[in-house]
């Protein structure tokens, strides 16, 4: 029986382009020397997505080239975040982030990029006619509620989304306090106008959403023994954690670097508890049913210096990432063939996705 295979993929700020860049890479290592482009998001039967992931699965689902998406961070990056030199040094980067500078430009360019990219797709386009799931986490701030803009993949949703453009979702998804300006929206139903920020304050890791949602997929049609493969991409977050002194315990604002390293602990907090409940879930269907984490190699020392700032959009840093990504597919790739692998069964995924894009132009 054909799994139910899902792709959850984590926020990060202008780490995305290291999402884009491996799946890319994977990608073209089932294509091999056919010259073909993989349509990676019909190999999925659900995509969610959280703030930079968001961004990544709305293009998958879209069908737009991940090369494109790769190609969004590197040329608007600068632009999303102004003043990357400046933000590149310690004390002048705080107070770049600390008085918000740039983010109305930022939001101009984001905005413009996935306009670019996007277009007017909009939830309903993508269920109907590319008959793909797709879920992308928000908050919003008028109740400080937890939402998720989704497909009307179930019987029960009454099409709330159906008219949101994936743009509008991303631009709320992605809405990083700090970082980027609050995300103020049109609602598609209604026309009321809604603040959001990130959905990375509540679910960075998607995993536990997409769990949820196979299961009442799979629960609401004939499909409910389909075993569930989730497959969660991170975006290289640096493994938290301190070593504190007594007098750090009491440390106020300035300490918490303005409220900066609150939003790291909770990114780093959720990737782990997140992994867990998302495996604990899938557990819960039997035998067959998994959750499973895309390993990464440890990140150079290097590398680790620059993931420290989510809004670094220099070229050494992309170009850091998407090396880690080459060198991360290579490991996965090999690991791949063992059949007894999580791997082997993310490869078979795109695999069959291939060979059913093959068949379709023959």
């Amino acid at each position: 029986m054909k799994p139910f295979r899902v792709l959850c993929l984590d926020g990060g700020g202008m780490r995305g382009v290291y999402q884009a860049a491996y799946l890319n890479l994977f990608a073209s290592r089932v294509t091999g020397a056919s010259g073909r482009v993989l349509d990676i998001g019909r190999c999925f039967d659900l995509i969610v997505g959280t703030s930079t992931g968001a961004i990544v699965a709305c293009a998958l689902a879209k069908g737009a080239p991940l090369k494109a998406v790769e190609e969004l961070y590197e040329l608007h990056g600068p632009k999303i975040f102004p003043y990357q030199t400046l933000r590149s040094w310690p004390l002048m980067g705080y107070f770049i982030r600390g008085l918000g500078c740039g983010t109305r430009k930022g939001e101009a360019a984001l905005r413009a990029a996935l306009e670019g990219a996007l277009g007017g797709t909009t939830f309903l386009d993508v269920l109907e006619k590319r008959g793909i799931r797709l879920a992308v986490t928000a908050v919003d701030m008028a109740r400080h509620s937890s939402v998720v803009f989704k497909t009307r993949h179930l019987q029960r949703l009454n099409g709330r989304d159906d008219q949101r453009r994936l743009v509008d979702a991303c631009m709320a998804s992605s809405a990083a306090p700090i970082l980027r300006a609050l995300a103020e929206l049109t609602e598609p139903v209604g026309g009321a106008k809604v603040v959001y920020t990130d959905g990375g304050l509540w679910a960075n890791n998607p995993g536990a959403i997409g769990a949820i949602e196979a299961n009442e997929i799979l629960a609401a049609d004939e499909g409910a023994a389909k075993p569930v493969h989730l497959f969660m991409l991170g975006s290289l977050p640096i493994q938290g954690g301190e070593e504190l002194s007594t007098s750090s315990r009491y440390r106020g604002a300035i300490g918490w670097r303005g409220g900066l390293r609150v939003v790291e602990a909770s990114l780093n907090a959720q990737a782990v508890g997140y992994d867990y409940l998302s495996g604990k879930i899938a557990a819960l269907r039997g035998p067959g049913n998994f959750a499973y984490r895309l390993p990464a190699q440890c990140p150079s020392e290097r590398l680790l210096e620059y993931l420290k700032n989510m809004d670094d959009a220099r070229p050494v840093v992309l170009n850091a990432l998407r090396r880690q990504a080459a060198s991360d597919v290579d490991n996965a790739w090999a690991a791949s063939h063992d059949p007894e692998s999580k791997l082997a069964a993310f490869r078979s995924a795109l695999l069959d996705g291939y060979q059913e894009q093959v068949e379709e132009t023959t």
